[in-house]
């Protein structure tokens, strides 16, 4: 787990491209869509400040998934299946 700037901080140092769901219903997420986004980054803080959860999977060597709870400021590694988180790790 690490705070959510500093999650942020890494994918960007690391030009690392995303994906991102925000919490739609019954444990669902849905995808948003920023194709068109100059600055992914800064997209992704604003979705941070108008979102509880979301779901970010980075597009780098290999998929990776992290859930971004920004009440508790806390990002951390998930598994993510069929637009739902199916476990958290600790």
């Amino acid at each position: 787990m690490k705070n959510i700037a500093e999650f942020i901080a890494q994918i960007e140092n690391d030009k690392c491209t995303y994906n991102a769901w925000v919490y739609a219903q019954n444990g669902s997420y849905k995808q948003l869509k920023s194709n068109n986004v100059k600055n992914r980054y800064s997209y992704l803080r604003e979705m941070i400040e108008c979102h509880l959860q979301i779901v970010v999977e980075l597009n780098n060597n290999k998929l990776e998934h992290y859930l971004l709870l920004s009440e508790i400021n806390v990002a951390t590694h998930i598994v993510f299946n069929n637009q739902k988180v199916t476990a958290i790790a600790a």
